[in-house]
């Protein structure tokens, strides 16, 4: 229910209250128009104390000038009982006990609206913190994948100058495929959102970069998938990411028993992705990637995700599972 309806509830229970306060001493029709009178006044008041006097005065801090102002609302509220002639029926004959009763029941109101605008003001003060801390969030993201594209931008362009420089053939075929890759980067990297087998596809075009260059352990590199990749969603650039990774630090560049394999596996809407890598231990170290990586996720699943790594027996293996999006 919206705010205008809890409103309107509220002052429906408060008009069959004290309608139901005054049919036990008067007709139904001076019962309906005494509470229409009096819920009107307390309508007034709350409303200007809401909308007027809270808000002008007292959210700046003129406290004194706000309780005047609260109790000049209250004395002019207690003067129209006098002036309309019904302050023996609905306050007392007795004109102490008049006033008094007065402003005990009309200084509630008051208060409910105090309680309602601070409710209101925390609730406001508590979306925007919400939405400075998602704008800072944002940036962070922005800042974290501005730092993949220069990387592996540096190292591709690096690995092309040296299949240029002994005339490769595969120099033209693996600017193609770093195309798709910087296209990717740039119209899909900002997103928070992209589809797996999008991804996948990457994947795939970097390895065949990788394959271009003619390194020693190029034979065994494997990725293997398992599910169906074009019905989740996932942040994007996070995987070639890591797999960059495991190259950068691996030995597959350095020798033929080196190997990197790729395995992600869909189950549901859980991903776990594992890159497992050869290392000598000089070439081993996590480097700027996984920090990224970890940075990333941190943003995006806070702990609803899994990471696990392990590196023994000369194999640095990384694996990390978090839910999809459909």
């Amino acid at each position: 229910m919206n705010k205008i309806g809890f409103h309107l509830l509220f002052w429906v229970f408060i008009s069959l209250y004290v309608f139901d306060y005054f049919i036990d001493s008067y007709s139904i029709e001076h019962s309906l128009i005494y509470t229409l009178f009096e819920v009107s006044i307390y309508t007034i008041e709350f409303y200007v104390n809401l909308l007027l006097l809270l808000p002008l005065l007292f959210h700046k801090r003129y406290k004194i000038a706000y309780f005047l102002s609260v109790l000049a609302l209250l004395s002019i509220s207690c003067s129209a009982y006098f002036i309309a002639g019904i302050n023996d029926e609905l306050l007392a004959p007795d004109m102490t006990r008049a006033i008094s009763s007065f402003f005990l029941n009309h200084a509630l109101f008051i208060l409910i609206s105090y309680f309602v605008w601070y409710y209101s003001k925390y609730l406001s003060e508590k979306e925007k913190r919400l939405q400075l801390e998602n704008d800072k969030l944002l940036s962070e993201m922005k800042f974290l994948k501005s730092q993949i594209s220069p990387h592996f931008l540096f190292n591709s362009l690096n690995n092309i100058y040296s299949l240029t420089m002994i005339k490769s053939d595969d120099a033209p075929k693996m600017i193609a495929e770093l195309s798709d890759i910087l296209r990717y980067f740039l119209y899909e990297g900002n997103k928070e959102y992209v589809y797996l087998d999008s991804e996948i596809d990457i994947i795939n075009k970097y390895i065949q970069i990788q394959k271009f260059r003619q390194i020693p352990g190029m034979d065994n590199i494997q990725i293997e998938v398992s599910g169906d990749p074009s019905i989740l969603k996932v942040p994007p650039l996070i995987m070639i990411n890591l797999i960059e990774n495991a190259f950068k630090h691996g030995d597959i560049i350095e020798t033929e028993e080196g190997f990197v394999k790729i395995s992600i596996v869909i189950d549901g809407t859980w991903i776990e992705f594992e890159v497992s890598n050869s290392f000598q231990p000089k070439t081993e170290g996590n480097g700027l990637g996984l920090k990224n990586i970890k940075s990333q996720l941190d943003i995006l699943f806070g702990e609803n995700y899994q990471i696990q790594i392990d590196a023994s027996d000369f194999t640095y293996t990384l694996k990390v599972g978090f839910n999809g999006c459909n």
